[in-house]
């Protein structure tokens, strides 16, 4: 392939998605959904806004979420910033949502912010769960008005098992 062949792609991904939605969920596993937005993205053409929904359930009498303002708002700044390091016109924003309402706050959000694109990560259920039960990312690509990319999970890195001997330091 030519040398300016990558450049030339991303500039035309660039001009075709100039809103880029990104839903983010947990930082720690979103590595992937921000590596795509940076390949998709065109530094200078496209706008990124990284979205991260503080789920609320209902618990007794009042509203209950699993985690804090700040931790909220760190997921978000941290995607933020990351984006930015790669040269992106990036912001972001933390939304409050009940518990089964995430795929109609992220459609909501993608149309208030008029996207062109909207990047999620793969479902968290297995298969066989995903088809019973259904899932955000599914919802999402089903209702969505304009185009969705689904970023692929990243395997996790497997631990290398040794036998005792081998871990003590003794040759056989």
């Amino acid at each position: 392939m030519p040398d300016g062949w990558q450049s030339d792609t991303k500039a035309k991904w660039g001009a075709m998605f100039a809103r880029i939605l990104v839903a983010i969920d947990d930082f720690n596993q979103s590595q992937a959904v921000l590596d795509l937005v940076k390949d998709v993205a065109a530094p200078g053409a496209s706008e990124v806004r990284a979205l991260h929904l503080r789920v609320r359930e209902v618990s007794g009498f009042g509203w209950y979420s699993r985690e804090t303002k700040k931790d909220a708002s760190f997921v978000a700044d941290a995607a933020t910033f990351e984006l930015r390091m790669a040269g992106l016109a990036a912001g972001a924003g933390v939304r409050y949502v009940a518990v089964d309402r995430v795929a109609e706050a992220i459609l909501a959000e993608a149309r208030a912010f008029e996207a062109d694109l909207i990047v999620l990560g793969r479902p968290r259920r297995g298969e066989m769960l995903t088809r019973l039960f259904g899932s955000v990312t599914l919802r999402v690509i089903r209702r969505s008005s304009c185009p969705v990319l689904v970023a692929q999970r990243r395997p996790r890195a497997k631990k290398a098992i040794s036998s005792d001997a081998s871990a003590r330091g003794n040759q056989p």
